[in-house]
């Protein structure tokens, strides 16, 4: 079945005039699942040697569409939405344990994923997963808390994976009600390279195709929001002065790696313009060559990819 071009909703070509540029633009998470597990599994065709890991990932999208499909999150089940989303500030608040606690759906999700998941896991890490999900729901909210609060190394790193995308889903849908509820909410702008509507970091950046050719957002990779910001900016910084751009390619390779020479950061962007078919999570882990240089000259990464937990 061909998939449809873009997860991202067609402009209204209905409204006369100049289009406004969109400051969020929320994602059609079936769409956005589906397409990313289809990458997954072209970049694992493609690959040589040890290619596991992204059949795998493939697998754990396919069980975020399959939750996404039988059990949505709805507005009924009294999730403290405002509780659970951030401002965008440098050192956003992290949900208190309580409401990680009184938030069932992403604890029913982990649950879900490691059911279906486990049997395609050797066993210690099948093991992991499963003592995890049968204990109390205390150790469980601990371990979202340090992953949400960017305490990566407190998590074990398979665990890490599964647990970020059972957040993920709630979040994800929790921020298309916020705004489906509130035109307003999520609307601030972003301080750094952290989600307005979450505070979670971006994943990467994307230069779209399509109605928006040409615009740059950053993609958060906890709710999967893209929030707008002008290119050749600074995700972190702001600043204009010092960025560059690197490849291991050509001047017109469809990912690069922008770097601020005031603050030191980096940031990868995906140029959907040159390849529409491109995943932020996913075609960052067939690019991490180009990490292991940039970090090799002193820069440090803005964000983070829920695939790939830092160490």
């Amino acid at each position: 079945m061909k998939l449809p071009f873009s997860d991202i909703t067609p402009l209204d070509k209905s409204i006369p005039g100049v289009q406004a540029i969109e400051a969020l633009i929320l994602p059609r998470l079936s769409v956005l699942y589906a397409r990313r597990a289809e990458r997954l599994r072209g970049l694992n065709a493609q690959a040589h040697g040890e290619v596991g890991y992204l059949e795998f990932l493939a697998h754990l999208v396919d069980a975020q569409a399959a939750l996404l499909a039988n059990n949505p999150l709805t507005a009924q089940q009294a999730i403290p939405v405002s509780a659970l989303l951030g401002d965008g500030s440098t050192k956003p608040e992290r949900p208190t344990m309580a409401v990680l606690q009184e938030t069932p759906y992403w604890q029913v999700a982990f649950k879900f994923f490691v059911e279906t998941l486990s049997p395609l896991l050797p066993e210690e890490s099948s093991e992991k997963l499963r003592n995890l999900a049968q204990a109390d729901v205390s150790v469980l909210a601990e371990k979202a808390g340090h992953l949400l609060a960017r305490n990566y190394s407190a998590v074990d790193a398979g665990v890490s994976v599964v647990l970020w995308a059972a957040l993920s889903s709630c979040w994800a849908q929790a921020v298309a009600l916020a705004v489906g509820q509130d035109s307003k909410a999520g609307s601030a702008e972003s301080h750094g390279a952290n989600c307005p509507c979450c505070g979670a970091p971006a994943a990467g950046g994307l230069v779209l195709t399509g109605d928006r050719e040409g615009l740059r957002y950053l993609q958060c990779s906890l709710c999967e929001t893209r929030w707008h910001k002008v290119r050749a900016t600074c995700a972190t910084c702001h600043g204009t002065q010092n960025i560059d751009y690197w490849t291991f390619e050509k001047t017109e390779s469809p990912i690069q790696i922008e770097t601020c020479g005031d603050c030191h950061s980096y940031l990868k962007i995906f140029r959907q313009d040159r390849d529409p078919h491109l995943d932020v999570l996913a075609d960052d882990l067939m690019s991490q060559g180009l990490d292991e240089l940039l970090e090799e000259q002193g820069f440090v990464r803005s964000g983070i990819n829920p695939f790939s937990f830092p160490a």
